[in-house]
């Protein structure tokens, strides 16, 4: 048998633990606080509305985009939409201009700046009584904004509200993997509404009241994860964001590892270094769930990630060095073991490390399962694995080149010059 270590093991045990703890810990709240179906109800009040929409070299997507708000189901006079093509290099300005002459859109063309300065340009500009933001390369559902100012009306104290988002159209392998992934976020957003501890305001459709920027401030360039530093700068604010699980939105994802990995190290990244700007809320109270649980739960699950990832690498690496140092030492020589699929319970692995890992993963499942369920998401079994498969290895992979870009006070890039 190979050498372990106890103290390795011991890690990995706490790490599973705290994981398995936390799934449960949430699942509780999701029985507790179940998603309500979605109603034929309308809105008692309708208030205006800009949806602002920041592209830079969206030619392909952006008119799409624009569609898919101007067919929402939503009073014309209440709702206006505003492009800023953030100094785009092919025909993304040509694209929006050709909904110039529609009243309900206004197109902007500035100097670029990135996305936050495209966003801030908008909301200074509109006087709507709730701003949102959508990225160009995203669509909306027809009653996705009835079913987010719904969301409002339910409490005054509401200041943003976020969608469910879902895959477009996913295809390869890697858009599936991803497809699953957002159904899962589904369930945990949800199960973080339940807690007011959402973390992140993403770029597809998350809206907003007026008063918020005028309490908190316009967006800031936030080591390009401007979605999640507004979400944080609003709990340090004490100010509510809600999730609006049956609001959906499609989203273009990444179609290759190379895309995937660097947005992923991005946002992994972008989640460390605003750690580092808002460690005064980590374990403090004063910023309930979201300090007390959210923030140390999101990093320790980081951390550990990596230490599971090395201790697999040096668990394996530890038992090709010891067979083949047995191998040398007894002189025997090295045969390819002969192919068998003969199976045998007595060969299974039942130690508390492997049952805490299935639990875990059936834990994942279940979460999975659930979210498809809140959203309506569909996708079969080849999905499903097919995130299983994949996640697990590349994952670790954005991980540790986000900690180490972090580490070196390295700048992220989305796109070079670019918005998204």
């Amino acid at each position: 048998m190979p050498p372990t270590f106890a103290i390795g093991d011991i890690g990995v045990y706490i790490i599973l633990f705290l994981a398995m703890y936390f799934e449960v810990f949430l699942f509780i709240s999701f029985l507790k606080h179940r998603p309500k179906e979605k109603t034929a109800r309308r809105p008692k009040y309708y208030p205006s509305v800009t949806i602002i929409v920041p592209c830079f070299n969206e030619e392909t997507t952006l008119a799409g985009t624009i569609e898919s708000l101007l067919a929402m189901e939503y009073p014309r006079e209440k709702l206006s939409i505003m492009v800023v093509d953030d100094g785009s290099l092919d025909s993304t300005l040509a694209v929006a201009n050709t909904f110039s002459n529609n009243p309900q859109v206004e197109v902007i063309h500035k100097k670029n700046g990135g996305k936050y300065t495209a966003l801030n340009l908008g909301i200074e500009r509109s006087q709507a009584d709730i701003v949102g933001c959508l990225d160009a390369d995203s669509f909306v559902a027809p009653d996705a904004l009835i079913e987010s100012i719904k969301r409002f009306e339910e409490d005054a104290q509401i200041m943003a509200v976020v969608p469910a988002m879902k895959v477009q159209s996913p295809h390869n392998l890697l858009e599936l993997m991803q497809a699953v992934e957002y159904t899962f976020g589904i369930f945990y957003k949800k199960m973080f509404d339940n807690l007011a501890a959402i973390s992140v305001l993403p770029g597809p459709f998350s809206l907003y009241r007026r008063e918020v920027f005028a309490k908190v401030g316009l967006f800031r360039h936030a080591h390009n994860t401007e979605d999640m530093e507004m979400a944080w700068r609003m709990h340090a604010h004490h100010l509510a964001i809600a999730n609006a699980h049956t609001a959906v939105v499609y989203t273009k994802v990444p179609s290759t590892i190379r895309a995937l990995l660097k947005q992923r190290t991005r946002w992994s990244q972008g989640f460390l270094d605003n750690s580092k700007d808002y460690r005064h809320m980590y374990f403090n109270a004063r910023f309930g769930n979201f300090g007390l649980l959210i923030l140390p739960f999101g990093l320790t699950m980081f951390l550990g990630s990596l230490y599971v990832w090395g201790y697999m690498i040096w668990n394996a690496i530890s038992s090709v060095v010891h067979r083949a140092l047995l191998m040398w030492s007894s002189q025997v020589p090295m045969h390819l073991p002969k192919l068998s699929f003969h199976f045998d319970w007595f060969y299974v692995d039942t130690g508390l490390l492997s049952s805490l890992g299935i639990l875990c993963l059936c834990a994942t499942l279940a979460a999975i399962l659930i979210g498809r369920r809140i959203a309506g998401a569909n996708f079969g079994l080849g999905s499903i694995a097919a995130y299983f498969t994949l996640y697990g290895f590349l994952a670790p992979i954005w991980l540790a080149r986000a900690a180490w870009a972090s580490l070196r006070s390295k700048e992220s890039v989305w796109r070079e010059n670019g918005v998204h």
